[in-house]
């Protein structure tokens, strides 16, 4: 019988490939981390109240909240007692200092609405 090791020789990786590919994995982690903690908070808004005014009618409060003087889009909805849309409104928020803003949004509905909500508030740039 021959030795294969002996004839063909070996192939075996060095000591310091795990340690290195260890290393870049930290360093890869602890880049991608602090990209993210560095990243413009996004904008937020809390539906703050709703009001049904009449059967045609229902005013929505939000609680706008950006980080920076950002102009913000913000859709809202209205509701009917059986689930189903009958009023919906998007409405530009124009940038200023005030990080808080509350607005207020009248809709138009088809049929009297039970409840208004927040669809989306999203940053302009």
């Amino acid at each position: 019988m021959t030795d294969l090791a002996g004839r063909y020789g070996t192939r075996g990786r060095p000591r310091w490939l795990w340690p290195v590919v260890a290393t870049i994995g930290v360093l890869i982690g602890i880049v991608w981390a602090a990209w993210v903690a560095f990243q413009p908070k996004p904008v937020s808004a809390q539906l703050y109240g709703y009001e049904v005014v009449d059967d045609h009618h229902v005013t929505v409060s939000l609680n706008v909240h950006r980080p920076q003087p950002l102009a913000v889009r913000c859709t809202v909805y209205a509701q009917a007692e059986d689930h189903s849309t009958v009023g919906e409104k998007t409405v530009t928020v124009p940038a200023n200092d005030r990080e808080d803003a509350r607005i207020r949004i009248t809709l138009e509905t088809e049929r009297r609405a039970v409840t208004g909500v927040l669809r989306t508030c999203q940053s302009l740039d």
